[in-house]
């Protein structure tokens, strides 16, 4: 029996269950109900009476403030409104029972209703509201190196050839920022030659006497002053260790830009947060050669990507990528930018079968509605967004003349993206199955059997060496600028010693020595094995030191000799392999995965128990969401996170995720649909949806159509993951250099990055979506 179409007349029973007519009163209040329905009324009127000990605690249910309200001897935390809720039912009752503890969370659950009724409607974007911290992940477009504030007299030479007398406000070994007291503009990336007359007055180096050349990156005028701010573009090397050697040793003198350091360590460590945590796969293809696929870059969330692309023991990924099939995606990427990929395995006769398909290849062949209904019925049933782009690999660090560009990377001319899609898609597929239908979707089969050679690299892998190591025992001599030392090689590699010293030493890291190869140069005579140069990477126990190649000419020397020496005595040396399979430096593989920061990111912390939204990335200039999350922000390096917080979605998507599981098991997924669009006053107004907020497909349909022609649609893929901390290892150097100026904000930057446990991923969906939407009739 459903109580709900009785709770006018139950209630009004209440009042009188201890009046002696009671059974009169409840024949009249029920007339024409059955006599089995009286009964179970006044059952459930019983149920109700009954007293109760359960206790009201409202504290992770509502995001007001909770009060303790003690009634007979329990504790309950309420807020204002079921407070008297509460009380008004206990008067009602005559105690504490089960009817007042459950009229209670009917308040509460009437109350979310008709507050969510009210704040599904747009609402106008109130401007400064709802705005974090605006980070760069990828540091390739930011200024190379700290400024250091200082004064000095300068000409700057314009391409024009006019003159002007400056002074420059703060140097670095990359660039200078430049003072004039004249209003001019000028163009932006011009050559601009520079004398600097104030240090040749100084230091009266030859050097200086040149002018050096730098670059206009950008202009800033305010009142009577005047900024150039300049790119050093010369290649006088001489000129750019004097500018090192003056900033390091002046650095104590002058002021040093902390907040440099400071910016750049937040980065750097979000950085490798995010790739470390992200749930996209990068895959590196090179389109000249007949299997495109280089590598896949895994790390602990995407490697669950590459356990699905396996089959019958076989990475799929290869097969997604052949030739055929990838020149088609480029032409496809080349119109949209990104689709949307389903695949599944199939079986039979105890066979797997792994089958893909894009969004265009089904629809250009008619086999959308088949291939989906008939895949979703599958229990390993995939969808992800898949984005190419065209990519060539470009050094954005200096590296030691060991770290050469690895072949594979060189390779590269494009990178794609897999992300899972862990969601039903935003319109359902219809249509009946058709078994002529079902022998289409063969042409889809991953059909080469043969297991391919498809490396996956391993981000921020934990191998340090480069190169596998033999054992290998022979006398040596190796001499710094003051003194000799005899010792032994331990072990070697191609372009490193390990070695044990006679005699007690201290050579610090990063120390330069000569090495001979006394004993192994009566091996050889064509490779001159003296005078071989090294340095320190750093020393061990018992007097043992590990040394690198550290010039050109002696890598070359030793390659040579140490490959020949090898592969000439193969049973004479014990190799000690490697931990992992060898792969490019993590250096390497940071640069080419930051092409692949793709989504916009946003960090959350906790402040006061509670998560709140404290930084966000968006690493491509051109990204069509930087639109969307700088509206209404009144400051540049701020974006505005409104789109995801109105209309409850603050609640529904970051609060309530966060309270209902721990950190390690938080993974939350929606759909958001948005419109924005200004009013009559020039006010941006938007309003976020999720699926469960629409009534029906055709009312979802009418949504997206209606935005897109009115304004500006969005359709975002949401998923907030939580992360346990992040990692200060990797900014080691840069706190070190905060701290030698400003303790406070090491401090500062420690606890805010210490409170980092949630990030959440944006991707673009919205084309997807509004072509989904044009084809539901």
């Amino acid at each position: 029996m459903n109580f709900k179409n009785y709770q006018s007349q139950i209630k009004e029973l209440i009042a009188l269950r201890n009046e002696p007519d009671f059974n009169e009163l409840l024949n009249k209040l029920l007339f024409g109900e059955s006599n089995s329905d009286k009964f179970l009324i006044k059952m459930e009127l019983n149920r109700l009476a009954k007293p109760c000990q359960r206790i009201i605690d409202l504290r992770d249910k509502v995001t007001e403030d909770c009060q303790l309200f003690q009634q007979d001897k329990l504790k309950h935390y309420l807020t204002k409104e079921t407070i008297k809720v509460l009380q008004d039912n206990i008067k009602l009752y005559g105690l504490y029972t089960i009817g007042v503890f459950e009229a209670v969370h009917a308040d509460l659950a009437l109350q979310k209703k008709q507050q969510r009724k009210k704040q599904l409607s747009v609402v106008e974007m109130p401007s400064g509201q709802n705005q974090c911290e605006f980070i760069q992940l990828s540091q390739k477009n930011k200024r190379g190196a700290p400024r250091m504030f200082f004064v000095s007299d300068l000409t700057i030479t314009l391409e024009n050839g006019k003159i002007i007398e400056a002074q420059t406000s703060n140097i670095s070994m990359t660039g200078i920022k430049v003072k004039i007291q004249e209003d001019i503009h000028t163009l932006d990336q011009q050559l601009i030659l520079v004398s600097f007359t104030g240090l040749n007055n100084e230091y009266h180096q030859s050097l200086l006497d040149n002018k050096i050349k730098y670059q206009l990156v950008k202009q800033e005028h305010d009142a009577s002053i005047h900024y150039f701010y300049l790119s050093y573009v010369d290649s006088n090397k001489e000129f750019s260790k004097f500018i090192s050697e003056f900033i390091r040793s002046n650095q104590y003198k002058y002021k040093i830009d902390v907040h440099y350091y400071y910016q750049l360590a937040k980065a750097s460590a979000l950085k490798h947060l995010y790739l470390s945590q992200m749930n996209i796969l990068p895959v590196y293809l090179d389109k000249r050669i007949s299997s495109p696929y280089l590598f896949a870059l895994k790390n602990e969330a995407n490697k669950e990507i590459l356990n699905e692309w396996s089959c019958e023991g076989i990475n799929q990924l290869p097969l997604l990528f052949n030739e055929l099939r990838f020149t088609q995606l480029i032409a496809y990427a080349k119109k949209n930018e990104s689709t949307t990929l389903y695949c599944f395995t199939h079986v039979d006769n105890e066979k797997n079968y792994f089958i893909s398909a894009t969004e265009d290849e089904l629809i250009e062949k008619g086999l959308k509605n088949v291939f989906i209904n008939y895949g979703s019925t599958k229990t390993n049933w995939r969808i992800y967004h898949l984005t190419i782009q065209a990519y060539q690999y470009q050094q954005q660090q200096s590296y030691s003349i060991t770290e050469t560009v690895p072949e594979k990377v060189s390779q590269i001319t494009h990178i794609a993206t897999l992300q899972p899609l862990n969601l039903p898609l935003a319109f359902p597929a219809k249509g009946v199955i058709k078994n002529s239908d079902l022998n289409q979707i063969n042409q889809f089969v991953h059909r080469d059997d043969q297991d391919s050679n498809a490396p996956t690299f391993i981000l921020f892998s934990d191998e340090n060496r480069k190169e596998e190591r033999y054992l290998y025992s022979s006398k040596l001599l190796i001499s710094n600028k003051e003194d000799q030392f005899n010792g032994e090689i331990i072990d070697f590699s191609f372009s490193g010693l390990k070695i044990k010293l006679e005699q007690l030493t201290h050579l610090p890291p990063s120390s330069k020595v000569t090495v001979n190869l006394s004993a192994l140069q009566k091996i050889s005579k064509k490779h001159p094995l003296t005078n071989l140069n090294y340095k320190v990477i750093r020393s061990g126990p018992n007097n043992t030191l590990h040394l690198q190649v550290c010039d050109l000419k002696t890598l070359n020397i030793c390659n040579d000799f140490f490959l020949l020496l090898v592969e000439n005595n193969p049973s004479h040396f014990k190799c000690v392999p490697l931990k992992s399979k060898k792969q490019p430096s993590n250096k390497r593989l940071i640069e080419v995965a930051e092409e692949a920061l793709i989504n916009c990111v946003f960090f959350i912390s906790k402040e006061s128990g509670r998560p709140k939204i404290k930084f966000s990335s968006i690493d491509q200039p051109d990204h069509p969401l930087l639109t969307l999350f700088s509206m209404c922000s009144n400051n540049p390096a701020e974006l505005n996170y409104n789109p995801l917080v109105n209309n409850q979605l603050y609640e529904r998507l970051i609060t309530q995720p966060f309270k209902d599981c721990e950190i390690e098991d938080l993974d939350k997924e929606a759909l958001i649909y948005i419109t924005a669009y200004k009013n009559s006053e020039n006010r941006w107004l938007m309003q976020s949806l999720l699926d469960c907020d629409f009534k029906s497909i055709q009312d979802k349909k009418e949504f997206i159509l209606r935005s897109e022609k009115k304004g500006r649609f969005y359709a975002l893929h949401y998923r907030l993951t939580g992360v346990e901390h992040v990692d200060l290892n990797p900014i080691k150097s840069e706190i070190r250099a905060i701290s030698r100026f400003a303790t406070h904000l090491t401090k500062k930057l420690e606890e805010e990055l210490w409170e980092i446990n949630g990030v959440i991923e944006i991707t673009d969906r919205t084309a997807e979506v509004i072509k989904a939407a044009k084809q539901i009739k």
